[in-house]
Formats: structure tokens, sequence, C-alpha cells
């Protein structure tokens, strides 16, 4: 009489689904920055000090150069009114107004992409 045993499994499936679940995290993921990085802009938008509203008017979302993800940004010939608003500059205190936006964001960013993973699970049956 034997004292082992062996059992033959078929890992196929298995590596199949792990294999896609990063293009479908992705595919998951991705609308769920947008809408973070959309609310970022707006929220920003709101919190910039306005004596003309043009750095309003340039901050940006675009997708990253990957194409992975998204970026809010001041465009433009704003760039450096922004950045002396966000962090001050010696002759005057910092203004945050980007920074601010995103950590407001951060719970309902974090909401969103665990949601998006959950979803990429589900997709490629690893959740079952």
């Amino acid at each position: 009489m034997s004292d082992r045993m062996t059992i033959d499994v078929d890992t196929g499936p298995l590596l199949a689904a792990l294999a896609a679940i990063p293009k479908a995290v992705l595919r998951h993921l991705k609308p769920a920055a947008k809408i973070s990085a959309d609310r970022i802009a707006v929220e920003a938008r709101a919190r910039v000090r306005r004596r003309t509203g043009k750095t309003g008017d340039a901050i940006t979302v675009e997708e990253t150069r990957n194409g992975e993800g998204y970026v809010v940004f001041v465009g433009g010939d704003r760039q450096h009114i922004g950045s002396w608003n966000e962090f001050g500059t010696k002759f005057m205190t910092a203004q945050p107004f980007l920074f601010a936006s995103a950590r407001l964001e951060e719970g309902a960013h974090d909401r969103r992409a665990r949601e998006a993973v959950q979803a990429a699970i589900d997709e490629t049956g690893l959740g079952d």
C-alpha cells in the first residue's frame, strides 16, 4: 500500500485568467481614473485664487503618455502661476488648490479603484 497521493490538475484556465487580469484591471480602472481626474479639475478650478480666471481656465485633464491614466495640471502660459500659487515663492505664501483638491478626491477614488479591480476579477472568472 502506497503512502502517497497524486493529484493531476489542469492549471491552464487559472493561468489564462491570471494572465488576463492586468488588461482587465486597466480596462476597468482607466474610466474610474478619468472620473477622479475630472472631479479634481473641477474642485481645483473652484479653489484657485481668482483675479482674471485664466489660471482656473488653464487647469487641464489629459491622458498620460503611456495611455494608462490621466494627469491634472495647469497648462499653457499659466504653468508658472499655478506653481507659484500651489507652492508659494519667497515673496508670497502658498495658496494650494491642486493638491488639496486631489486629497479631497482620495477616498472616492480609492472606492472606485477597488470596485474596478473587483469588476476585473469578476470578469476574468477569478472571483468565483
